[in-house]
């Protein structure tokens, strides 16, 4: 039975989805009902043109056995029913569906097959309305519930899921509620049609009542051989020798071998995640097997796959999938705090990678006012300071994720298009710089240095979720190479004379121009290449139009050591480097180092500086 689980799991899953395809179609048809009875009529034939065929009757009713058949193994597999709520309501959904769908398919399929029954809409409806209007509704919310909630958790551990999980949910949402109110009009226009009544032969009545207690008897008979099966195991199990467990952490457990190490976390109320309910489709019950390895069995396909997926280390295992049968020990690796009841929390069904903007901000020379300012006013200059800050990443649809000493970190895109997310953190940026230059003015005459702000932008992928412990509680962080960049962004503006540097990524999908950019070449730690980006002298301004965006100021080179050289000319800038790192010396007569220049201001710079710079460029004698 272990070697089935590891395919049985996707013969399930698909089983479902073509069930669960069916149940789609026929909820569409009835929703048309609203336009009308014969709308209602005119979809159904098209619904037969496929489900009618053989390749559709085929894929069916091998899905109404198999699904069934594979729910039951799954569940006679568990060594344990404690387990989350979800779990317990889906298979409770499963085991009343029969009570109500046996009689459905036998009166209108299986009769309409044997007797040539009426199958259209218009007769179909006069039966079931109104006497089995409600158990009909029923089944319809029973069947739709059961199969969302497995398409939802069988998903929701995948990233792409993430962009379209609220469609989804408001599609699973919409659409019984328009099957009934569809199927409520359309079976009052039905009733009010004048056709003469349908006659029943007693033989038809006969084979239906026969028909509808065998497949009733047989599937919950089925059900009875399942719960026996599991009986005569757990007494089997507990007169057999037992086992010991030392989870770390959390004592030590004696138990008789057969459950996963999963449902021995759910038996003993052991702290653990599980976003996939057990079904190795997510990371997250991974453990680290300390002691036993060596006589576990080897990972099965689906698990394989997964270990390989997240690179895990030779002795880290899904506890979903190992069965020990020696003595064990085991380290929980994503552990989750318990509930009031015992009841094992699962990771943020939020997390996951998304398409961020994230901006780092912080304020310049803040060592340096930090000791010439009395600490009451130092705090109370930073209350004013993350208040303004606050209130423009509030304004522009951010979150602000953290505030560290004198900076703080804020994401967009959260909600909307990464357009929208960019052009959002460039304008709050600029609402930020003006705020920084209004508390200029305001505390100007009690600070000793004026207030300067760097702030760095980038748009690209970033995990977000959240972090949750004891002492500091629940907080949504988001971190990732994008986050980094943002923030060597930031520092760049120390090297740069700028307030703000936007990568040129943020800039291209804003999908705008804007005034006074420099263009700017930014080493970062860990790539080869260096980033293009573009530095802001001042507040971002939009470009009124195309031809009234600011020539364009030579590139600035900068790296890690600090250097940044204007680059007239490719061969003029890669000889600034030579000259730098490699001195010449020999050949000809010392070269007279160039007069100090006086510090550019900080804020715009000239053109005619810049090149003035360049002219004064010496080559190295050859």
């Amino acid at each position: 039975m272990d070697q089935v689980s590891s395919w049985s799991r996707d013969i399930r899953f698909a089983s479902g989805m073509v069930l669960l395809a069916f149940a789609a179609t026929h909820f569409l048809n009835h929703a048309s009902g609203i336009a009308g009875l014969e709308v209602m009529e005119a979809v159904q034939n098209w619904r037969y043109g496929f489900w009618h065929s053989w390749p559709g009757t085929v894929a069916l009713y091998a899905a109404l056995i198999v699904h069934p058949l594979f729910a039951l193994l799954r569940v006679a597999q568990r060594r344990t029913f404690k387990m989350p709520a979800r779990e317990m309501l889906q298979i409770g959904l499963g085991l009343m569906i029969p009570l109500f769908l046996v009689d459905h398919i036998v009166g209108t399929r299986v009769m309409g097959t044997f007797f040539n029954l009426d199958e259209s809409y218009h007769a179909v409806l006069r039966r079931l309305w109104p006497n089995l209007a409600l158990s009909q509704s029923i089944l319809l919310l029973l069947v739709w519930t059961h199969g969302i909630i497995g398409l939802h958790f069988s998903l929701r551990s995948r990233e792409s899921y993430q962009r379209w999980r609220d469609p989804f949910m408001l599609a699973a949402i919409l659409l019984p509620i328009l099957a009934l109110i569809g199927f409520a009009v359309a079976a009052r226009e039905a009733g009010h049609m004048e056709l003469p009544p349908e006659t029943y032969s007693d033989a038809a009545v006969a084979m239906f009542n026969q028909n509808v207690t065998w497949a009733k008897r047989a599937f919950y008979g089925l059900v009875g051989c399942f719960v026996g099966f599991v009986a005569i195991r757990e007494i089997r199990v507990r007169t057999t020798r037992h086992i010991t467990v030392r989870f770390v952490g959390h004592g030590v457990r004696k138990l008789t071998p057969g459950l996963t190490v999963l449902e021995m976390f759910r038996r003993f109320g052991i702290p653990h995640a599980a976003l996939c309910g057990g079904r190795a489709r997510c990371a997250t019950c991974r453990v680290l097997v300390l002691d036993g390895g060596d006589k576990l069995p080897p990972p099965g396909p689906n698990e394989a796959r997964l270990l390989r997926r997240i690179a895990a280390p030779d002795r880290v295992r899904l506890a979903c999938q190992i069965r020990p049968k020696d003595d064990l020990q085991v380290q929980i690796l994503l552990a989750s705090r318990l509930g009031a009841a015992t009841r094992a929390t699962e990771p943020e069904a939020t997390a996951g990678r998304r398409g961020l903007t994230v901006m780092v901000a912080d304020l310049r020379a803040f060592s340096a006012l930090s000791e010439r300012q009395l600490p009451q006013e130092l705090i109370g200059l930073l209350n004013r300071f993350f208040d303004e800050m606050a209130q423009a990443i509030a304004a522009h649809g951010g979150r602000v994720d953290a505030f560290y000493g004198d900076g703080f970190m804020a994401v967009f895109g959260l909600e909307g298009t990464p357009a929208r997310a960019a052009q959002a953190a460039i304008s709050a940026a600029g609402d930020i710089v003006r705020a920084v230059e209004a508390l200029n003015r305001e505390f100007g005459a009690a600070l000793p240095l004026p207030l300067r702000i760097g702030i760095g932008i980038h748009t690209g992928q970033a995990v977000i979720g959240a972090v949750e412990s004891e002492s500091l509680g629940r907080r949504e962080i988001t971190v990732g190479e994008t986050v980094t960049i943002a923030s060597q962004l930031e520092s760049a503006t120390r090297r740069v004379l700028s307030d703000l540097v936007v990568s040129e990524e943020t800039i291209r999908i804003t999908g705008r121009g804007y005034r006074g950019t420099m263009p700017l070449k930014i080493s970062i730690k860990g790539r080869e290449k260096p980033l293009t980006a573009y530095g802001f002298a001042s507040a971002p301004e939009l470009a009124e139009r195309d031809g009234d965006d600011q020539e364009p100021a030579p590139a600035v080179e900068t790296d890690s050591t600090g250097l940044r050289e204007p680059a007239t000319a490719p061969d003029a800038w890669a000889m600034e480097v030579v000259i730098e790192r490699e001195p010449l010396s020999g050949a000809g007569t010392p070269q007279p180092e160039p007069a100090p220049q006086p510090p550019a201001k900080r804020g715009r710079r000239s053109r005619a500086g810049t090149s003035a710079a360049s002219e004064n460029t010496k080559k190295p004698p050859l």
